[in-house]
C-alpha cells in the first residue's frame, strides 16, 4: 500500500511540474526589459563668490553663509535690481522680480530674483530676512534665509547674514 501511495504522489506531483515547450523556430527568448533608471537632482549648490565688493558709487548688498568652518560670501545685489552668485561653480547673474517689506536703502526685506540662463537651466533666489542695526552709509542683515530654486522644482535652503550699503 506504501509503494502505490508514493507512486500516486509522485505521479500527481509530475503532473504539476510545468515544462516549456520546444521552440520550432530555434529563436531564444526575448530579453526582459532593462530597468528604468531614475534621475535624481537637487537645486543648485551656491560656491562662494570671487569678487563681493560693491563697486564704488554704488549700493547694494552681500550676503554671506558658513560653508564648513569659514564665512564665505555667496550673493551680491548690486544697484538693487540685480544680483550675482555662484552656483555650481558657474557665476550667475539675477534680475529682481519683485520685492515687498520694509525697505532700506531701497532695497526690501523680501526679495525674489530669477534668471533663465545657466547651465544648470533657469534658478531663481529668494531672500527673507531682518534688518539690522543701521550704520553710517548702510546697515546690517540679519536672520535671513536664502533659498535657490532649480529648474527641476527642487530648492536650498541656507542661512545667511550680511550688510547692505552705498560706497562712495
Amino acid at each position: 500500500m506504501r509503494v502505490v501511495a508514493f507512486s500516486l504522489a509522485v505521479a500527481v506531483l509530475g503532473a504539476c511540474v510545468a515544462v516549456e515547450p520546444k521552440r520550432s523556430d530555434n529563436s531564444t527568448k526575448p530579453a526582459p526589459p532593462a530597468p528604468v533608471r531614475t534621475v535624481y537632482t537637487e537645486a543648485p549648490d551656491p560656491s562662494p563668490l570671487a569678487n563681493s565688493a560693491i563697486p564704488r558709487g554704488q549700493c547694494g548688498m552681500i550676503l554671506w553663509s558658513q560653508m564648513g568652518s569659514q564665512t564665505v560670501p555667496i550673493f551680491r545685489s548690486v544697484g538693487i535690481t540685480q544680483a550675482s552668485m555662484t552656483l555650481e561653480n558657474e557665476p550667475v547673474n539675477l534680475v529682481l522680480a519683485q520685492q515687498s517689506g520694509m525697505l532700506r536703502l531701497g532695497m526690501g526685506d523680501s526679495q525674489d530674483f530669477i534668471t533663465g540662463a545657466s547651465n544648470s537651466g533657469a534658478v531663481g533666489a529668494k531672500l527673507r530676512f531682518d534688518w539690522g542695526q543701521p550704520f553710517p552709509g548702510g546697515s546690517y542683515v540679519q536672520r535671513g534665509t536664502l533659498t535657490v530654486s532649480g529648474a527641476d522644482g527642487w530648492e536650498r535652503v541656507m542661512p545667511v547674514a550680511g550688510i547692505a550699503g552705498c560706497k562712495s
